[in-house]
């Protein structure tokens, strides 16, 4: 592009010389016509023979650089096509990878949703053998969070959501220890109407959130509301490259609300 717009400055120049050189000639040319001696004459014809010769030379210098600038033009046109048609093909492959990837997430959904209602008649034998004839406990949310984000947001949302009277299954809360990590996360999942996901870089790079998020999406494919997402210090972007059915949500950002206020909006929907 630089060599491009180097050549038509060139060729701008080059204009400004042949317009002053043609000028010159002409001069040279009315001069010859009214010459009043012989000597005269042949000067002014000396004159405008060497404005010829010039003007000749700066069309021709005109002409190289018109070729070039055309040549020039037409490589970058042709880098251009060959770069839509790459970046049209990488978006492709990306877009591709993404609908692979829901696909096979809601595959996992399904198997986790048949697996928990498969696991749901044992518990709930094994519970009554054990505890008798009682009801399993019920939590209005389940939060799913990346352990990275635990101390600065995910506890302080979680005391404060229990300070709101609201039974949270969080994993500080309810795990002791000897506990079966994915038996309780499973049993949090199916106790709870709703699960509070807090998506984030860290979030989307390990494993148990995403074995929780694919719980939450099972229990959903029933047809009820069941995630509630909270966005924390992440794009949109990121979300739709991560998940484009998760992008489409109504969310909740962390970086444009406070603890208050989030928990305040999460009220409004598990007081339902």
């Amino acid at each position: 592009m630089n060599v491009i717009a180097n050549l038509r400055a060139q060729d701008v120049a080059e204009a400004q010389k042949e317009s002053s050189k043609a000028r010159d000639m002409d001069r040279a040319v009315q001069s010859l016509s009214h010459a009043k001696s012989q000597s005269t004459a042949r000067s002014y014809h000396q004159q405008a023979l060497r404005h010829g010769d010039e003007l000749a030379r700066i069309q021709k210098k005109r002409s190289d650089l018109s070729g070039k600038i055309a040549r020039g033009t037409q490589r970058l046109h042709s880098a251009e096509q060959a770069l839509s048609r790459e970046l049209a093909s990488e978006h492709q492959k990306v877009e591709v990878a993404e609908k692979k990837r829901e696909r096979e997430r809601l595959e996992h959904a399904r198997r986790l949703k048949r697996e928990l209602q498969a696991q749901r008649p044992v518990e709930i034998l094994g519970s009554a053998s054990a505890m008798g004839p009682t009801r399993r406990k019920e939590h209005d949310a389940f939060i799913s969070h990346a352990s990275e984000d635990k101390e600065k947001f995910v506890r302080p949302l979680a005391e404060a959501l229990r300070a709101e009277e609201f039974d949270v299954w969080y994993d500080e809360f309810s795990l002791t220890v000897g506990d079966s990590l994915r038996r309780s996360i499973d049993q949090g999942l199916a106790s709870s109407r709703y699960g509070i996901v807090v998506l984030s870089s860290a979030f989307f790079e390990k494993n148990w959130p995403q074995y929780e998020l694919d719980g939450l999406v099972a229990k959903e494919m029933s047809g009820q509301k069941v995630i509630l997402p909270i966005w924390h210090k992440v794009t949109k972007d990121q979300v739709l490259a991560y998940s484009p059915s998760l992008a489409d949500k109504v969310a909740i950002n962390s970086s444009l609300s406070s603890t208050a206020e989030i928990v305040a909006q999460l009220s409004e929907v598990l007081r339902q």
